[in-house]
């Protein structure tokens, strides 16, 4: 028992080499930043999509809006435009230099009901610092990407690991929607 525990340095030695070796710097941490913002979002359109197709007799459709915007400077951009690409390049790049920095976005996910009325749904994006999950799960490409928060609805999910939790928090703010009478789908009375 007693050497288990009798090394407490050489364990500090194994964390502290493994966490410098698991930590990208310059250059490839800006890409590496860069890459987690277009899968996340890329990710979060694909969930939009399923929940579109699971709810395809209520007649609702679910999509994420093309603005965004970066919480540390307020800077609302068009996610499909090259000024966001450009943006985004030049995001990573500085958060890169310094080795730290915000890395939270505002989006909305728009709900449409079959009387074409269009609702917004705020969400928090907190996108994770790319090097700096555990080995084993970096190896195999699983790592964190981000984690939402629904605002409507304060849940909050890790993605990609909780896709499904992502997919009932989604469906969670869009019943609170028709319970406060603003969207309705083909089966309700509104």
């Amino acid at each position: 028992m007693g050497t288990a525990m009798g090394d407490p340095d050489d364990l500090f030695d194994i964390y502290r080499k493994d966490h410098a070796a698991a930590a990208l710097t310059g250059p490839t941490l800006a890409a590496a930043l860069s890459d987690t913002v277009r899968r996340s979002m890329a990710l979060i359109e694909e969930l939009c999509a399923e929940v579109t197709r699971a709810l395809a007799q209520a007649r609702y459709t679910t999509r994420l809006a093309s603005a965004v915007t970066d919480r540390s400077s307020y800077v609302r951009l068009d996610r499909q435009s090259e000024s966001f690409r450009d943006y985004l390049r030049g995001w990573s790049q500085q958060r890169a230099d310094r080795g730290t920095g915000g890395m939270h976005w505002e989006a909305q996910i728009l709900v449409t009901d079959h009387r074409r009325t269009t609702k917004e749904i705020g969400i928090g994006i907190a996108f994770e610092w790319p090097g700096q999950t555990g080995e084993g799960r970096k190896a195999e490409g699983e790592g964190s990407l981000a984690f939402v928060e629904f605002w409507p609805t304060g849940a909050g999910v890790a993605l990609p690991s909780d896709a499904r939790g992502f997919q009932r928090a989604l469906v969670a703010c869009i019943i609170k929607l028709e319970q406060a009478g603003e969207l309705a789908s083909v089966n309700s009375r509104g």
